[in-house]
């Protein structure tokens, strides 16, 4: 693996993405980080790259918990304990700067606008669309990753993906909280959801947001890839196993988190979806766990 430490200042091959500007239309930009500049010079948001969290091994309550604002959606119940072995999970989304690291070291394929969703006011999710040329900066959150190139990601850093239980309990801690910060409802200062911006925020902007274990943007800014294939029935089929993984096979895989596109409902913690590992999302980035 060529760690961040280790990349190159000079002229490097640069990854090109087609993106569009307001008012400006379709154009050519250099994704942050490959063409001579260092993580350290493009570090806008003083968060380390790279950093991880060290969540201690414990028992958490694994599902959604109803209140009288709050419905559950039945693939997030029954509510069931679940021990967790001690590990280790991304403090920030990765970065566009990040994953052009790897795509320069040869460890992943760059990011194929052909294949991925990208919404279109008026028009909803278009397979192809141009992303906006503000969403493709250094220490924004890279998006329009398959579950694939998520995952060679994260094994170019000698890390995987978080299971979906691994990444509830780090949103949530123990105690059952709605969402990271607490049960408190969603605001812009707390995470980057719908009415907040146009997009993606850069990485750690929301301080206020943040987990019992100091982990930002759990809620909003980006959805995230899991491990684990989405299955609607894996709670009621859970039961009280100390380890849980989703099943073997499926046709698609769990996100987490929400996006800053979505409504406050959607950023809860225990929220579950599913999307095709194939296609690559502007919604949709990635955390690493180890």
């Amino acid at each position: 693996m060529t760690g961040h430490s280790e990349r190159r200042t000079g002229a490097l091959a640069a990854l090109m993405l087609t993106v569009s500007t307001m008012g400006c239309g379709p154009r050519l930009v250099t994704a942050p980080g490959v063409a001579g500049r260092s993580v350290a010079d493009a570090a806008g948001s003083g968060h380390a790259p790279g950093e991880m969290v060290t969540v201690p091994r414990g028992k958490f309550g694994m599902g959604c918990r109803a209140t009288d604002s709050i419905d559950c959606e039945d693939d997030a119940l029954p509510v069931h304990k679940v021990r967790l072995p001690r590990f280790r999970i991304g403090r920030n989304e990765v970065t566009w700067d990040e994953y052009a690291g790897c795509v320069e070291s040869g460890g992943c394929k760059a990011v194929d606008l052909a294949r991925c969703y990208v919404w279109v006011e008026d028009e909803g999710f278009v397979l192809g669309a141009p992303l906006d040329a503000r969403t493709v900066t250094a220490n924004r959150p890279v998006v329009c990753v398959t579950w694939l190139q998520a995952r060679q990601y994260c094994e170019w850093r000698d890390q995987r993906l978080p299971t979906e239980a691994e990444w509830e309990r780090a949103a949530r801690g123990d105690d059952d909280r709605q969402f990271p910060w607490g049960d408190q409802a969603p605001s812009c200062e707390r995470a980057n959801l719908h009415g907040c911006a146009n997009g993606p925020r850069d990485v750690g902007s929301s301080n206020a947001g943040r987990s019992p274990y100091g982990l930002h943007d759990m809620a909003g800014n980006v959805w995230e890839w899991t491990h684990d294939w989405y299955d609607e029935g894996a709670y009621r089929r859970l039961g009280q196993r100390r380890r849980p993984g989703g099943p073997g096979w499926g046709e698609v895989k769990v996100v987490r988190g929400g996006s800053f596109y979505e409504e406050a409902h959607d950023l809860r913690a225990s929220y579950r979806y599913g999307l095709s590992p194939d296609f690559g999302y502007g919604t949709v980035g990635l955390r690493c766990a180890r």
